[in-house]
């Protein structure tokens, strides 16, 4: 109110000269203008909330693939219970639900007339993504989506996009999971091991998984097939529902090539494409060279090396340590000992490199001194060799250097005898199942104890153990590792902690089991040796990435070198049904610290199957792999529903999981406008007044008014 009493008072003090009539006329003119401008100044106006520019619409996604027709209990689908609540949801939405099927993509409306369950795959995430990219032609912001489904994909979309999306929009996703856990009647077999090697003179031995999955108790009979569609094994096991179990087929001769584990279609089953089951076969023709060092003389460690001398498929050298000036070895090739006054043990990297396998007993410290501890770790380390400790510790007390290759820190001896156990973890590397009978097989329990066994202070990192040694005690049972073994970088180590296999040999039960001495050395050995990054006599090493991939997904090939003068020039060959690809050419991947070096190649296979990649340094063929490339899964495999899958779409998104009983109060809730939260009001804003025209005009006709009559009267 000053102002305009201001303005009065300075236009009756300026308009003094002037006669009472105008001056008075004037000062009205004057207060006007002034009382115009207080009103500005006061800014009147209103607070006023966002005003919401258009109706959101809330949308329901209704899964339409095949897997939907499942009955999970009694006569109602999973398609005919989600109908259902699409319908409820969209009968009490009227105009602001708009219904989508989907199956591959997203589809039109869910409520229309006729529709089947029928689509042949399901994406939830790309179908969703649909709805926020305008694949649906909705024309208006979404409030919320409804994902009625049995969230069974079929299609590999990673969640993220849909999630970011829905967040960003402030969009929850309500789910209704449908369905339960319904397998489906299928017979499932599978090669246990897809690259098999063949010993010369030894039979081969391949190890078949069969799974029966609800056909009821069967008999199949898988059969060992070649390329060309020759039988050459086969084998009957019964199978009860729910039932798996391995089958052992063993041939006297098996050459090398492709060849597949089959069995017939049973009556009733769902999916047949997985009744085979393919397999490479490679044969080893390099000799396995073997170097045994015995400290501590032991009539047991003299047969052991008389019994691999006599297998086809080793080289084996051998020396004992009498004392200290006296030593006598076994040539390769020979069965008479050579007395001799000095060591033989390897001395250079030029001797190690002449071996694929050195076997140590007791006394090692007679045998190692610094230099050659160096020289043994450098072997295992950057040559691929591999060590086995075949006696437990091989030294007495301590030996500075050699420790870092053991894959345990050893305790205190222990009395009393150990049971062998093979683990799994021995049988997913190979060595039981495959090359040696599976870790459940009765034989094991049968077998005669082992003594002379020590406690483990500590398993070293990346050590695995292969099997336990089981001694009974009153009330438990005293477990202690028994075989373990650690990659030692190229390398492998592998310690056997204990004495008296001679008994498996001797012993009269025992030998009612069969050989399971020679089996038992021989395997182990060979087994050793290729458990190592080198095969025995190869130059070059080959990994996958991934021996079993997803359509689609790249898969890199690892190509390591022993080192030597000629570098290599690697490149890799991938077969297909016995026809060669394109060759790819390796690129040098950067050294590792050490200076060693090695390659790679991207394998990108176009088809699903089962490939061999193998890797050539120029024309010389090196070691195989085998690299089984899924097919995606069609909607009549592994019906099972996944409301996990759904249940996580709606935690990362702010909604909620609903059953398909709760459809009304589904509804009920997304119809429901939010309250007016105290939230909500801080966001209002000020609408002033004084920016109208019919404000604003008045104010500058004044100052047009005010400014006329000074002018006119004479004033400044």
């Amino acid at each position: 109110m000053a102002l305009p009493v201001l303005g009065l008072w300075l236009a009756w003090r300026a308009s003094f000269t002037l006669s009472t009539g105008k001056r008075v006329l004037f000062m009205l003119v004057r207060g006007l203008v002034f009382l115009a401008l207080a009103v500005v100044l006061l800014n009147p106006g209103e607070w006023k909330e966002p005003e919401h520019q258009e109706e959101k619409i809330h949308a329901v996604m209704l899964d339409r693939s095949a897997s939907m027709a499942v009955r999970d209990a009694g006569e109602a689908t999973r398609w005919s219970d989600g109908l259902s609540v699409a319908q409820t949801i969209a009968k009490q939405g009227g105009e602001k639900v708009k219904a989508f099927t989907f199956s591959d993509a997203l589809e039109g409306d869910a409520l229309a007339a006729g529709l089947k369950p029928e689509g042949q795959a399901s994406a939830v995430i790309h179908s969703g993504i649909g709805l926020f990219s305008g694949a649906s032609g909705l024309g208006r912001k979404l409030a919320s989506i409804t994902i009625i489904s049995d969230g069974r994909q079929t299609r590999e979309d990673a969640a993220a996009e849909l999630i970011l999306r829905a967040r960003a929009a402030q969009v929850p996703l309500h789910v209704v999971p449908l369905g339960g856990d319904w397998g489906g009647r299928d017979l499932i077999v599978r090669a246990t091991r897809r690259l098999v090697m063949a010993l010369p003179g030894k039979p081969v031995a391949v190890v078949v998984s069969v799974e029966n999955r609800g056909l009821g108790l069967i008999k199949p009979r898988v059969q060992l097939v070649d390329a060309a569609g020759k039988t050459h094994a086969e084998r009957d096991v019964e199978l009860d529902s729910g039932m798996k179990k391995s089958v052992l087929i063993e041939v006297p001769k098996l050459a090398g090539g492709d060849y597949r584990v089959i069995c017939a279609t049973q009556e009733g089953e769902d999916i047949t494409r997985n009744n085979e089951d393919r397999l490479r076969v490679q044969e080893l023709t390099s000799r396995t060279r073997v170097f045994i060092a015995e400290g501590a003389p032991y009539w047991d460690s003299k047969f052991l090396a008389q019994l691999l001398r006599e297998q086809g498929f080793m080289d084996v050298r051998a020396i004992y340590r009498l004392n200290d000036e006296r030593y006598f070895r076994v040539d390769a090739g020979t069965s008479e000992p050579v007395v001799s006054g000095e060591s033989t043990f390897p001395e250079t990297a030029e001797d190690f490199a002449k071996l694929d396998l050195i076997v140590l007993g007791k006394g090692a410290e007679g045998f190692l001194d610094a230099k050659r501890i160096e020289a043994l770790k450098s072997f295992v380390r950057d040559n691929g060799g591999a060590l086995l400790l075949a006696r437990g510790k091989s030294y007495a007390g301590k030996l500075p250097g050699f420790e870092p290759l053991e894959p345990v820190e050893w305790g205190v001896a222990l009395e009393g005898d150990f049971r062998f156990e093979p683990g799994s973890v021995g049988e997913a590397a190979g060595l039981f199942g495959q090359a040696l009978p599976e870790a459940q097989d009765p034989l094991w329990r049968q077998l005669p104890p082992l003594r002379d066994v020590a406690t483990i202070a500590k398993l070293k990192p990346f050590t695995q153990v292969m099997a336990m040694g089981v001694k009974p005690a009153v009330g438990r049972e005293e477990r202690i590792p028994l075989l373990a073994a650690k990659h030692f970088v190229r390398g492998v180590v592998v310690a056997l902690n204990a004495d008296g296999l001679w008994k498996w040999d001797f012993d009269p039960q025992a030998r009612k089991l069969g050989n399971m001495y020679e089996e038992f050395w021989t395997q182990l050995l060979q087994w050793t040796a290729s458990y190592a990054e080198f095969l025995p006599g190869q130059e070059l090493s080959l990994r996958l990435s991934e021996s079993n991939a997803k359509l689609g997904r790249g898969v890199r090939a690892s190509i390591g070198w022993r080192g030597g003068k000629d570098v290599p020039q690697p490149k890799v060959r991938v077969f297909h049904d016995g026809k060669p690809l394109p060759d790819i050419i390796a690129s040098e991947a950067e050294s590792d610290t050490e200076g060693r070096r090695s390659w790679t190649a991207l394998l990108q296979p176009e088809n699903p199957g089962t490939y061999r990649v193998q890797v050539f340094n120029g024309d010389k063929p090196g070691p195989e792999a085998v690299l089984n490339v899924l097919a995606p899964p069609t909607e009549q495999e592994s019906l099972a529903a996944d409301p996990e899958f759904l249940r996580e779409l709606a935690d990362a998104t702010g909604g909620r999981v609903w059953q398909p009983a709760q459809a009304a109060e589904l509804a009920k809730h997304l119809l429901t406008p939010p309250p007016d939260h105290a939230k909500e009001r801080e966001k209002a804003i000020w609408h002033p007044l004084w920016p109208q025209w019919w404000l604003l005009t008045p104010l500058i006709l004044l100052l047009a008014l005010e400014w006329w009559s000074r002018r006119r009267l004479g004033l400044l």
